[in-house]
């Protein structure tokens, strides 16, 4: 049986996500990062485009995530990055709360 790995997709509950935080997800050979800013849950690609670093972990300020290696940050809602405008975006998804269920449409 295979897993599915694009589509609409059941990655976390609400509660896994705490406030200002994110967290990774693994889907197939894809790493996600789901983050929870202001109440809303926002997915993009946990790889940072500069160097391969997870973004899951940086820290949450203004709609952004920064990359601890480096410092690069990321809109939330869009992937662009903010303080090096020529810097390749970092891929965002669709995100759909259902009751306590978080659900990505991937690509």
């Amino acid at each position: 049986m295979s897993v599915q790995t694009s589509g609409t997709i059941r990655l976390a509950n609400v509660d896994d996500i705490p406030e200002g935080q994110g967290r990774e997800f693994r889907v197939g050979e894809r790493f996600v990062a789901l983050f929870k800013h202001k109440g809303k849950v926002y997915a993009m690609e946990d790889v940072c485009p500069h160097a391969g670093a997870p973004l899951n972990n940086g820290p949450l300020y203004g709609g952004t995530v920064t990359c601890l290696w480096h410092g690069w940050k990321f809109n939330l809602q869009s992937g662009l990055c903010t303080n090096l405008p020529k810097a390749p975006p970092v891929s965002t998804y669709p995100v759909m709360v259902q009751g306590e269920d978080v659900y990505v449409t991937l690509p």
